[in-house]
């Protein structure tokens, strides 16, 4: 028959070889959860390379191009063609939008207060129709012609698209339902 003081040391024996499998659970727990943070990380990171690189390289054309000191906005367009946008302010402290088609570094430099805003594009779509909510505005060439696009949900959750003329501030084209 054990006596207490062995009983005692069993148990205590006991409990120290289940803390090591408790802490080695932790530690793998910790592991996965570095793990699925570094892969998240991973896949944002990657995924906005391309727009990272192609957002510096259009601002990069347009400041020495176009003589732009500041840009506030960046635009990606893709319909016809792939076109990135940067509007911005010049030396002389005009408001400019400026145009680059995907792999081109040829530029089209438009004065905004020559067309209409990307704000003013999403309420001629709207008196036209039923918007839930807009997903972005964006500025490109449609058939040799500045527009803006404007992607939205209708009050159906359909997905739609509407090219709005930069100069005329009418709707040249339109895409419902997608």
């Amino acid at each position: 028959m054990q006596s207490q003081r062995q009983r005692n040391q069993n148990r205590r024996h006991q409990r120290r070889r289940r803390q090591p499998r408790r802490h080695r659970r932790r530690w793998i727990w910790l592991l996965v959860v570095v793990v699925l943070v570094a892969c998240g990380w991973g896949f944002y990171a990657s995924a906005n390379h391309d727009k990272t690189v192609a957002q510096n390289r259009v601002t990069a054309l347009a400041k020495s191009k176009a003589n732009l000191t500041t840009v506030s906005n960046f635009f990606i367009y893709n319909q016809e063609r792939t076109y990135y946008s940067v509007a911005g302010v010049n030396k002389k402290n005009q408001q400019l939008l400026v145009i680059v088609p995907a792999g081109s570094s040829k530029v089209t430099v438009l004065k905004q207060s020559s067309g209409i805003t990307g704000r003013e594009a999403i309420q001629v779509v709207q008196k036209k129709h039923q918007i839930r909510r807009v997903l972005h505005t964006a500025l490109g060439i449609y058939r040799k012609s500045p527009v803006w696009e404007v992607a939205y949900y209708n009050t159906k959750g359909k997905l739609n698209y509407a090219l709005v003329n930069f100069k005329t501030g009418k709707i040249v084209e339109k895409m419902n339902n997608l």
